[in-house]
């Protein structure tokens, strides 16, 4: 019969001069580090979506370019009579 593995705790895997604390500190910094580079990319996309105007902006928009469009028509139309005379 072979004896059973021992069980070992986290301390005690870690070398003598090791301190189990500093496991956190590393885990603590590593979270930090992901956390900046989210900061980071939700920032870029609060700037992207600031940057895309709103609805009524773009209905504004579309109503100067059909009262252009629409000047436009009338002018062609007035030049077309005046070359017709």
């Amino acid at each position: 019969m072979t004896p059973a593995p021992t069980r070992t705790t986290t301390t005690e895997s870690l070398p003598q001069e090791g301190d189990p604390r500093r496991i956190g500190e590393l885990l603590s910094d590593w979270l930090a580090i992901r956390m900046d580079e989210v900061d980071a990319l939700v920032d870029e996309a609060r700037a992207k979506t600031a940057a895309i105007p709103d609805q009524r902006q773009l209905w504004l928009l579309v109503g100067e370019l059909v009262v252009r469009v629409h000047c436009l028509e009338l002018a062609a139309d007035q030049q077309r009579k005046a070359a017709r005379r």
